[in-house]
């Protein structure tokens, strides 16, 4: 079954999948500005930009950023809007343990080897087929 999401819902995945994360936060972020309560969304942004901060080694900032995203997003398991929040929260989760405390950067070979996948998200395209 097919769902009419917000184009601008259909831009963050296509922008997620394209490996372009800042991309992905700020057209998410253009939606939530205009749904500031909805937090589901803003768990979302959350994502895209903790995997903007591991690309570039920040290791403290993709850990705040994780723990908002639980806060965020633990009301809307198990799926909401096409995506599996239970499974992102287990991402979180071990994000959590892997990244180090009271380390700000590490270089992006030793973040590497912490083994962060990826968070998985869904394939969500600006086209449906109907």
């Amino acid at each position: 079954m097919s769902q009419n999401y917000h184009p601008l819902y259909k831009a963050f995945f296509e922008n997620y999948h394209a490996e372009k994360y800042w991309d992905a936060h700020e057209v998410l972020e253009e939606l939530w500005q205009t749904q500031r309560e909805n937090d589901f969304y803003h768990g979302l942004i959350q994502i895209a930009a903790i995997m903007h901060q591991l690309r570039r080694g920040k290791v403290r900032g993709a850990r705040k950023l994780a723990e908002s995203a639980k806060r965020y997003l633990k009301s809307y398991a198990p799926v909401t809007e096409g995506v599996n929040v239970s499974r992102i929260l287990l991402w979180l989760d071990d994000c959590l343990l892997r990244l180090p405390h009271h380390v700000e950067r590490m270089e992006l070979i030793e973040l590497d080897q912490l083994n962060i996948h990826i968070c998985d998200l869904p394939h969500i395209h600006a086209q449906n087929p109907e």
